[in-house]
Order: C-alpha cells, then sequence, then structure tokens
C-alpha cells in the first residue's frame, strides 16, 4: 500500500511504535531498568494514525488488533478474575484474528500487498503453502507473502463458528504479531527512535509545566479571593463596631 502521505512524522516515530509494540526485541544491556509496558500507547498511536490518514498499511492495523486482544486478555488475568466470559474473550480473539487474515488474503486487497510482503526467501523452517488449491484462493494469496497455512485455516475456523480454545488462540496471536514483526516491521521500520523519544519527552515537560502554571495561577487566584474576603469582613466588622458605639453613644 502506497499512502498519500505519512501519519507519523518521521521514521523515528514509526521506529518508537515499533520498539513499544515489540519490546522483547529491543536491544538493552544487563543493567537497564526494563521499560514500561507501552502497547497500550502503541495501538493507541496507531488508531489515531488511522484517524488522520483513513487507511494505513494492513500490518500496521493488524499489529494494533492482535496487541489489543492480548492486552485486553492479560489485564483480565492480571485482575484474578475475568470480568468477561471466557467464551467472550475467544470471539475478542477470533474477530482480530479473521481482520488480520482478511487484510492481507482476502482477495480485494491481496494484489496491494503482494509487493510489499513479498517473499525474499523464505526463511529456515518457514512453512508456506503450496498454490495447488487454485490461484484465486486466500491459500494462493497467503503463498504469495509467505503467511503459513495454519493462519489461513484458523481464519476459516472462526469465521464458521468454530472457535478453538483460549490457551490456542493466545498462541496463535502471538505467532502472528511474530509474523508481522519478520515480514513488515523489521523491513519498514528500520529507524532510531532515539529523535522520536526526545521529542516525546519534550512535550511531556511543556505539558507538565503549563499544568504547574495553570496550578500556581490557581493558588493565586484563590489567595487573591481570600485577601478580598478577609478584607471585606474586617470592614464589615469596623462598620458594625462604629454603629453599636454610635448606638450607645451619649446623644
Amino acid at each position: 500500500m502506497v499512502l498519500q502521505f505519512s501519519p507519523w512524522r518521521h521514521e523515528s516515530e514509526l521506529a518508537m511504535v515499533r520498539d513499544w509494540f515489540f519490546p522483547g526485541h529491543v536491544k538493552q544491556d544487563g543493567f537497564s531498568i526494563p521499560p514500561p509496558d507501552m502497547r497500550q500507547q502503541a495501538v493507541n498511536r496507531v488508531n489515531l494514525w488511522l484517524f488522520k490518514a483513513g487507511q494505513l498499511p494492513a500490518a500496521l492495523i493488524a499489529t494494533a488488533g492482535l496487541t489489543e486482544a492480548l492486552l485486553h486478555d492479560e489485564r483480565g488475568r492480571a485482575q484474578g478474575e475475568r470480568s468477561i466470559s471466557d467464551s467472550a474473550m475467544q470471539s475478542i480473539y477470533a474477530m482480530a484474528f479473521a481482520r488480520f487474515v482478511n487484510g492481507f488474503v482476502d482477495r480485494e486487497v491481496a494484489r496491494s500487498h503482494a509487493a510489499e510482503m513479498a517473499l525474499d526467501g523464505a526463511s529456515a523452517g518457514t512453512t508456506v503453502v503450496s498454490t495447488a488449491k487454485g490461484e484465486s484462493s486466500m491459500y494462493a494469496h497467503a503463498a504469495t507473502i509467505g503467511m503459513p497455512q495454519k493462519f489461513v485455516d484458523l481464519r476459516h475456523e472462526v469465521t464458521h463458528g468454530h472457535i478453538p480454545n483460549l490457551i490456542y488462540l493466545q498462541q496463535m496471536t502471538s505467532q502472528a504479531l511474530e509474523w508481522l514483526w519478520d515480514r513488515w516491521w523489521v523491513k519498514k521500520a528500520t529507524g532510531d527512535p532515539a529523535r522520536a523519544l526526545r521529542e516525546l519527552e519534550e512535550r511531556k515537560r511543556v505539558s507538565r509545566e503549563a499544568r504547574e502554571a495553570e496550578e500556581l495561577d490557581a493558588l493565586g487566584a484563590h489567595t487573591t479571593r481570600g485577601t478580598t474576603v478577609e478584607r471585606y469582613r474586617a470592614g464589615q466588622e469596623h462598620h458594625v463596631t462604629m454603629s453599636t458605639d454610635e448606638l450607645g453613644g451619649s446623644p
């Protein structure tokens, strides 16, 4: 897909979101403090880009959708008791996975992704589907971009109402994200996130200083109002005292 304009400011911003989505692939030394989980911020950033641009590469949308499903599941398990049933969580996974596969191998969109995701030599151990099922089939389109057949199989299962158990869906979602990393992110998001991170910290600093200035202004206004009220009360008390003296004085 060729975008009319990139919604990210520069390649560094795309690289920053890449690292937010895939913290396990970020190189760190053994003495570094593990960074906070920024995956939700990555999802939010992609949604903002989609709103601004109207369209995005399928890999970006799929990464956000699959990650959001994982986050939904992880939060539920972290709380000890899900706010939704297992079957509802299965449906969330199934919908995200079906959208992921459809975004690449649906007949209407497959050609637009053929060049972007075309195989440049399958890596060892990678299973690529055969085109024996027909050039017009989803399996054939998947073969052109090196998508494993099991991804298309799962898409067919869930669209026909046969939704696997949660453990299998979790595993397949994680594998799909790794496939997206290998097939798109490694090739398309090659920048250094340093510039974007500096800009983000600068925006946070400016926002923090603006908020502190507003708080000081509010405190100053409150203090001024308090002083005015005290002066008014003092004036009223003085007026009452004078009136009392006048009433109690000699004629």
